[in-house]
């Protein structure tokens, strides 16, 4: 009779707990919010056959590579296989699913900083690939390495926590991009943001007039605030495991390093720092890589003046991207010396980026902590403070160049009162309390190089 009665707990107890999974499992694939495009482009890649030059990364590959302009300018045909926020291990499983159907002769794995710190794979980028993985064994994969890396195995296993649909309409949205995703996508065109449209082949393109000047200006990295990026040695691992995942199935592998706004190089050398790492560790590996922050002008123009956002550029900024792509790619598939399109090193690049895409204003007061970077002469600024109110001028350059700041009254009119000149000295110093209420104006420029232009920086003092 006991052991009747245990098993009978038992299997009650197995019932549940299968049971349980089975409504997480459930969760997980229906009651999500969905990407709409992430939905559009697995489903284009799963019926595709004819994959010849696939892109694999995150949103910059999306928003950024027009695969069907590459199409014809390399005569391959083109794919963009992209999750936002994606890093490598979301680009390994990508693959992974990819071959299922396509076998590309070329493999392009695009980085940039932002998406190559391979330990670190967002919960975001799980919760949009992972529905989609066809192969069990591939999905855990994913889930064991992603999860080694930060130990969120349960946020991941229970991602409907995060990312639950807010209402029946999303379940009904997330069901209908799961098994009719175009017929979903015509019904969904009149609410989405008309500035975006799905091209195909992976790439979506946007089309505004917004630009991220303002962006830039008032939130981009300062110069004197510490971050590291390193190429760890997990990422070495990942990349050796996407390396051994392409020869195994036949692809040859290129790296391409995405051209971040140039306010991104002047900010954080460390940045540059992972890039430089990077190239060197691929050409260790006998893999290309070709890094389009250092493209010559008469590869590429600059195209900080086509983001829309910190990260993103509008469609026009796409296609001078992906025109050089295809230069360069052709070139080097023809057997061509490509590296003359390319500035020889970080240094080549700096020496010919006489120009600031930012500068800041930082108030200081007597007894604040002492910031060399900010202001050499650290007694004349002390005096100072004692009766008047201090600000210090800085902005992002190349060491090689010479800033010059001017400070200004901004009126309420949008007039300006000139207070000090462009100048070399970064100090402006003010009777205590006359600026309260008000807001000052910095403008800074490269000296001997003004025909480049000035930026500019408000600060409203309380």
């Amino acid at each position: 009779m006991n052991t009747s009665k245990k098993l009978r707990r038992l299997l009650g107890l197995c019932a549940f707990v299968l049971g349980f999974v089975l409504l997480v499992i459930l969760a997980d694939l229906y009651f999500i919010k969905t990407d709409t495009i992430a939905s559009l482009t697995l489903h284009e890649m799963k019926q595709r056959e004819d994959i010849d030059l696939a892109f694999v990364g995150s949103s910059i590959v999306r928003d950024h590579f027009n695969a069907p302009m590459i199409t014809e300018l390399t005569g391959k045909n083109a794919f963009c296989a992209t999750i936002p926020t994606a890093s490598t291990p979301g680009s390994i499983a990508l693959m992974q699913e990819l071959y299922k159907t396509s076998s590309p002769e070329w493999v392009v794995l695009v980085t940039e900083p932002y998406n190559f710190l391979t330990v670190q794979e967002s919960t975001e980028a799980f919760y949009k690939l992972a529905p989609y993985l066809s192969d069990v064994s591939d999905l855990t994969e994913y889930f064991l390495r992603v999860g080694r890396e930060d130990g969120l195995y349960l946020d991941r296993l229970l991602m409907f926590r995060e990312f639950g649909a807010d209402s029946p309409a999303d379940v009904m949205k997330t069901i209908g991009l799961r098994y009719a995703p175009e017929k979903t996508y015509e019904k969904l065109l009149s609410t989405l943001d008309p500035t975006i449209s799905y091209h195909g082949g992976g790439f979506l393109r946007h089309e505004t007039d917004e630009r991220a000047d303002d962006l830039f200006r008032e939130s981009v990295h300062r110069i004197h605030e510490e971050h590291n990026y390193y190429l760890y040695e997990g990422s070495k691992e990942h990349l050796l495991s996407f390396k051994q995942l392409c020869e195994e199935n036949g692809s040859k592998l290129m790296v391409v390093i995405y051209p971040n706004h140039t306010a991104h190089l002047l900010a954080d050398r460390s940045f540059m720092d992972l890039n430089d790492a990077l190239e060197k560790f691929c050409d260790e590996l006998g893999v290309p890589c070709f890094n389009f922050s250092y493209a010559l002008p008469e590869l590429m123009p600059r195209l900080d003046s086509y983001f829309f956002d910190l990260y993103h550029m509008v469609g026009e900024g796409a296609d001078l991207l992906s025109s050089a792509f295809a230069r360069v790619f052709n070139g080097y598939t023809a057997g061509e010396d490509v590296s003359s399109l390319f500035y020889e090193s970080r240094w080549q690049y700096l020496d010919n980026l006489s120009i600031t895409t930012n500068c800041w204003i930082t108030p200081y007061r007597d007894g604040d902590a002492w910031n060399p970077a900010l202001y050499q002469d650290e007694a004349r600024v002390r005096e100072l403070c004692k009766s008047k109110d201090v600000y210090l001028a800085d902005c992002n350059h190349y060491t090689e160049f010479v800033p010059e700041y001017r400070f200004v009254l901004k009126h309420p009119d949008g007039s300006e009162e000139l207070l000090q000149d462009y100048g070399v000295d970064t100090l402006y110093a003010c009777d205590r309390d006359s600026l309260a209420g008000k807001t000052l104006r910095l403008y800074a420029r490269i000296q001997n190089h003004e025909e480049n232009g000035e930026v500019w920086y408000d600060l409203t003092i309380e």
